[in-house]
């Protein structure tokens, strides 16, 4: 028996890591799904921040001053 255990391990560590997965989704869904929104949240919130800082840098390497008026 333990032969046969110990020559299925990956297979045995796959079935309960996909069993405690499923599990998870199946009792506690509502908490995966704020987690799984907080990441996206800060991974949309990095994003919008770093084309933000483009933009800027964009904006005084292409400033264009007008010539004061004379009048």
């Amino acid at each position: 028996m333990w032969r046969s255990l110990k020559r299925n391990r990956g297979k045995i560590i796959g079935g309960l890591g996909g069993l405690a997965i499923a599990l998870l989704l199946i009792f506690a869904w509502p908490l995966v799904l704020i987690f799984v929104l907080v990441l996206l949240g800060i991974s949309l919130g990095g994003i919008f921040d770093a084309a933000r800082k483009v933009g800027i840098f964009l904006d005084r390497l292409f400033s264009y001053k007008k010539p004061p008026k004379d009048d």
